[in-house]
């Protein structure tokens, strides 16, 4: 397991695709492990010990997170068939999320990459039940059995839960693909689901504080959070869709920082500060030996570094030395490099043509690009 650059772990790979947890993970994982440890299961079969509904819950908890993490695999591998590019999976408070690289190209592709998922979700659903039903003729324990029969009831309502007509979730993409094949504009299709989406969002918020004022706290506090992440989502994702517009077809190659300003891996981390932060005020630079690429160097690694150690530490010891996820090519979409920085929760990229580096990708000159072109084409 390896910590990820923003506030979570890498876990493994899955046909070239990197499943990660948020560390909010962790709070919805054990939120889930105690309602059912402590309260579903002691509720549906009473009588047991303290440590079998912990050891009952831990693999129900697990098990869900496994059907979770299906859901997301199957949007992300039939995405990568058919032409979108999926590298990332991240599991978080809300669920999962494959982070998609660009929009689908058809109606067709949207719909299928939106449809795998309550597809898997209810395939399961099905498969668990099934399992319920012939455990149970093979005399199983009973508690064994409230396990499949709530990773049932869990897979199915995850599936009508994303088939809700609301944007970023599996049916509002759905309900995007059909405004889409109706009226051929990619972009008034998006408005519209995420309009959809607020609504959705909305229709949420306002079921959650009824559920408050009735007695049910948690539940409605809960409603409420998963309306306003839809709603802050669904507000994203058409703003993603305006910018992609806004860049069209520009590559990397066409904005970049050429020649840009980079440190030496062995000049003392006071020395950066002085000679490259305080004089240039950006916030990170390449880190170079000649023209090969060796790391980056950004103002929080520095000042993670104690003061008292900046005149005798190496900005070779203090930099991001994995270029995994932080380099892109001149010939790769804009709108690839925003999702790939937004991704790796970093400001700027590296342009390599082998391991030389040949330009910078900054998110201030993205967005200064597509504030330009925004202006001067309206």
């Amino acid at each position: 397991m390896s910590r990820t650059p923003d506030r979570g772990f890498n876990l493994f790979r899955v046909g070239g695709i990197q499943v990660a947890v948020d560390v909010s993970w962790l709070v919805i994982f054990a939120l889930v492990l105690w309602s059912l440890s402590a309260g579903y299961f002691p509720q549906h079969e009473p009588g047991r010990g303290r440590t079998v509904y912990l050891a009952v819950g831990l693999a129900a908890t697990l098990l869900f997170f496994a059907s979770l993490l299906a859901h997301e695999l199957a949007h992300a591998l039939v995405a990568n068939r058919l032409g979108l590019s999926v590298q990332r999976i991240t599991l978080f408070v809300f669920g999962g999320m494959a982070h998609l690289t660009g929009e689908p190209r058809s109606p067709g592709v949207e719909l299928r990459v939106a449809a795998v998922g309550p597809l898997t979700s209810a395939a399961l659903a099905g498969l668990f039940w099934l399992l319920t039903r012939a455990l149970e003729l093979a005399g199983v324990e009973p508690l064994w059995l409230a396990v499949f029969r709530y990773l049932s009831f869990i897979n199915a309502a995850l599936a009508v839960f994303n088939l809700l007509p609301g944007f970023p979730l599996d049916g509002g993409r759905l309900l995007r693909a059909w405004f889409w094949h109706r009226s051929g504009d990619f972009g008034a299709a998006s408005r519209r689901a995420a309009d959809w989406g607020s609504g959705i969002a909305i229709g949420l918020m306002v079921l959650g504080a009824m559920q408050i004022f009735a007695g049910a706290l948690v539940g409605g506090l809960w409603l409420i959070l998963i309306g306003m992440f839809l709603r802050g989502s669904a507000r994203a994702s058409w703003y993603g869709v305006v910018i992609e517009n806004a860049l069209g077809r520009a590559r990397v190659g066409d904005i970049m920082v050429r020649e840009p300003v980079v440190i030496d891996p062995d000049l003392s981390v006071a020395d950066a500060i002085e000679d490259y932060f305080l004089r240039y005020g950006y916030g990170g630079f390449p880190v170079a030996s000649g023209d090969r690429a060796e790391g980056v160097l950004s103002l929080k690694m520095v000042q993670q570094c104690p003061r008292e150690a900046r005149a005798t530490t190496r900005v070779r010891d203090v930099m991001r030395r994995d270029l995994d996820g932080i380099v892109i090519a001149a010939e790769a979409p804009v709108a690839e490099a925003l999702g790939r920085m937004g991704d790796e929760h970093v400001g700027r990229l590296l342009v390599l043509s082998g391991d030389a580096l040949v330009g910078l990708v900054t998110r201030s000159g993205v967005a200064r690009f597509v504030d330009y072109k925004t202006r001067l084409e309206t």
